[in-house]
């Protein structure tokens, strides 16, 4: 919208976020962040930190369900949304102003750290929490990354040599294939040898 006001914000997690379903079926969380800006100090010439602000966080649908499952207090985030400032009353009937960011998008600050991206395949109706448990609990596949079969099954044997399969038409122990001799003419080896017996017989001493 033209007139709303959309900020991107550095901080970091200031509470654990607050998950919630709401009868509709809409998942909402919210946590608090919280940033420190730097200030030059004319004076000295040198940078220093300024006042901490704190700032509520809104996020709604799946990005509540990935921020549940994915953010843990004292993290450091970059939101983007929209800035909202509102006024409601307290318990005591005073008025009261809160700053809130209606959050299109969070994710981790990778310049102070690592993480580790994992899209979410959820089944219709199925939160990134309950994705994340029964990935968790998955049973690991026989097959390898590549669609292989595991070892015994027609691939690579105990020595690390591929082939149908152990003591069958594949390499034997040795490394050589055990077909191989069935090719070769006994006559026509018998044959080379005498004559390369014979040839080192001719050569002078």
């Amino acid at each position: 919208m033209i007139n709303d006001a959309n900020i991107d914000l550095a901080g970091f997690v200031a509470s654990e976020p607050s998950f919630k379903r709401l009868p509709t079926g809409t998942s909402t969380a919210k946590l608090r962040v919280a940033y420190t800006e730097r200030r030059l100090n004319r004076e000295t010439g040198e940078w220093g930190d300024g006042p901490t602000s704190f700032v509520t966080v809104l996020c709604w649908r799946t990005l509540a369900d990935n921020v549940a499952v994915c953010l843990r207090k004292g993290e450091p985030v970059l939101v983007r949304g929209r800035l909202r400032v509102r006024e409601y009353q307290d318990k005591e009937g005073a008025s009261r102003t809160v700053t809130e960011v209606d959050a299109s998008s969070v994710g981790h600050d990778l310049s102070r750290g690592v993480a580790h991206f994992s899209r979410t395949r959820r089944a219709p109706g199925e939160t990134a929490a309950e994705n994340a448990d029964a990935q968790a609990g998955a049973p690991q596949d026989s097959e390898g990354p590549a669609g292989g079969r595991a070892a015994g099954d027609g691939g690579a044997g105990e020595d690390g040599a591929s082939g149908s399969n152990a003591g069958g038409n594949g390499p034997g122990e040795d490394g050589a294939d055990e077909n191989a001799a069935s090719v070769l003419n006994e006559d026509a080896v018998a044959a080379f040898a005498s004559e390369m017996s014979g040839s080192a017989d001719a050569v002078p001493a």
